[in-house]
């Protein structure tokens, strides 16, 4: 698309034809995280500053700010008044970070392992994801390897299948900067949950419930070694400052006495967690935070993980990920990517961020888009629904949408979250940060109502929608008693020649008809049923044949 050219077209899934060009209303950033300014305009790197014994910190604000994040539904979960993960057997072993600022990577992978658990004892490679992360490659942000992070940072690296790799694969080492980046990644990871931060001390259902669900959650606190006690093993932080540590809850003890802390808090209760400082530190490298601590509970992440085999590609424009959201001072936006396909394949699911809880979306896809991301004829495919956690989330599309090498398609979205004006994620240029950001026009597009269609990088350079598409390989077997597979001449999800020769010929009629029962047996029905009644009968010989 030529930069500042709009075009009115039809909405997507509806059948109006184009109206005449209409200026598109312009897309509004989110404003930025105040915690993320403030660390990076008084340079508060917090982990410069070692504990006491050394042991270094890590956790740095992310660019989006998800304070607003509003009420997920925990109806029906009953969480008792004690619960501990390591009972069972649904937590990795106390690893230890030593003295790089990499607590977030070690938090993330507590949660992406006991995910797992029990099923699957897994060690991931902290090394891998730190290092790949950095300013030393390509894709990473502007931070050396031991600079800090966040789980919005750690999902960018999972999101796009650059790991998780295995630990033996590439050993954490406090002395290393480099890692292969061709190793083989051990899983896909395609929904992380981004639960609310607490709004008051027993405020914990949501976090209860994830830790019920799924497992180890990732968090965020602010470690004061004035505020811990050895003896006790416990920490209670009562004070004004941003989080720096990134640490796992792994349970919890509503009835831990309020005298165990070397600060009296307010009432009992506290969470049970696992550091990143080694089993030397703490009670074996655990500790407990009162439910009265001002930052537990924060920036909360759950990592799951599927197999590799789901799927074999993905298409994606956002590297670096999630760095900051869009809208039109409204719930409701429109967005999408266009990418064009390698080979022959399926798509069979594509992934966005829910920038809130509760999240509507609709989901277009279009073949051959000819205005922007749309065309007139309308979608070859469409899905709706709600997506109840805020997060990365990735939708299986339930059928399969054909498509040829070389050709084009797009996934548009419209996305509603009810408390959030700014429903759309984007990975965008912040200097210091994410200045590798990078875009090309006619990749992604935006719209306030789904009509007036505009590339993105009109109004910010270099920026991305975070959507991603994945796609399966498409083999055809070849037909009984010929040499080479069916192909699709046209691209319209149809294969028309049968004997693969190329061309469409009387052959290929009779290819058909010889093999009917065999086509029902051994391949998609859908790619050979010219009429689109579900079966393959005679009608569809006829079909063909008119096509000649």
């Amino acid at each position: 698309m030529v930069a500042g050219l709009t075009m009115q077209i039809a909405v997507a899934g509806s059948s109006e034809t184009n109206k005449a060009t209409e200026k598109a209303t312009a897309p509004v950033l989110s404003p930025e995280n105040p915690d993320f300014v403030q660390y990076h305009e008084d340079k508060i790197h917090s982990q410069s500053t070692a504990s006491v014994k050394k042991d270094k910190k890590g956790f740095m604000p992310a660019s989006v700010d998800l304070n607003y994040l509003s009420d997920i539904s925990t109806t029906g979960i009953s969480a008792p008044a004690y619960y501990d993960l390591r009972t069972l057997n649904k937590v990795t072993s106390v690893k230890d970070q030593g003295e790089e600022g990499v607590c977030w990577v070690f938090a993330t992978f507590a949660s992406l392992e006991s995910y797992l658990m029990p099923g699957e004892s897994r060690d991931f490679s902290e090394n891998n994801m730190k290092n790949l992360l950095s300013s030393a490659y390509p894709e990473g942000f502007d931070c050396e390897p031991d600079e800090g992070g966040n789980p919005l940072m750690s999902t960018a690296y999972l999101a796009r299948w650059s790991g998780p790799v295995d630990e033996t694969d590439d050993p954490y080492s406090i002395y290393s900067g480099e890692s292969p980046q061709d190793l083989p990644v051990q899983k896909h990871v395609q929904n992380v949950l981004f639960i609310p931060d607490r709004k008051s001390p027993l405020d914990n259902d949501e976090i209860k419930s994830a830790i019920l669900q799924y497992g180890v959650l990732c968090t965020s606190m602010y470690f004061d070694d004035a505020c811990f006690s050895p003896t006790r093993y416990s920490h209670y932080y009562s004070g004004p400052s941003i989080s720096d540590h990134a640490v796992s809850i792994v349970g919890w003890d509503d009835k831990f006495s309020r005298d165990n802390f070397s600060i009296i808090p307010p009432g009992d209760g506290a969470f049970i967690v696992k550091n990143s400082w080694g089993t030397g530190w703490g009670d074996n490298g655990y500790f407990y935070v009162s439910y009265y601590d001002s930052n537990i509970g924060t920036n909360n992440a759950v990592f799951t993980a599927e197999t590799t085999e789901n799927y074999k590609k993905i298409y994606q424009y956002d590297p670096l990920g999630w760095i900051q959201s869009v809208g039109y001072d409204s719930p409701t936006a429109w967005c999408a990517n266009v990418f064009t396909a390698k080979t022959d394949e399926t798509l069979e699911a594509v992934s966005f961020y829910a920038a809130d809880s509760n999240c509507d979306y609709e989901i277009y896809i279009y073949i051959d888009p000819e205005s922007g991301p749309v065309r007139e004829e309308g979608p070859a495919f469409s899905k709706s629904g709600t997506i109840g956690t805020a997060g990365y989330h990735t939708v299986p599309l339930g059928s399969e949408v054909q498509l040829g090498a070389g050709q084009k398609f797009s996934v548009v979205l419209k996305l509603t979250t009810p408390y959030c004006s700014y429903p759309v994620a984007v990975e965008t240029p912040f200097e210091g940060f994410s200045s590798k950001a990078t875009a090309n026009l006619g990749e992604s597009f935006v719209s306030e109502d789904g009509n007036t269609w505009e590339d993105i990088n009109v109004y910010y350079p270099d920026s991305n929608i975070c959507i991603k598409a994945f796609t399966d390989s498409r083999s055809i077997p070849v037909f009984p008693g010929y040499t080479n597979p069916p192909t699709d001449l046209d691209r319209d999800g149809l294969y028309e020649d049968i004997n693969g020769n190329g061309i469409l010929d009387f052959d290929d009629v009779v290819a058909y008809y010889d093999n009917m029962e065999w086509i029902e047996e051994n391949v998609p029905v859908e790619l050979f049923d010219y009429n689109n009644n579900g079966l393959i009968d005679f009608d569809d010989v006829v079909k063909l044949y008119d096509m000649l």
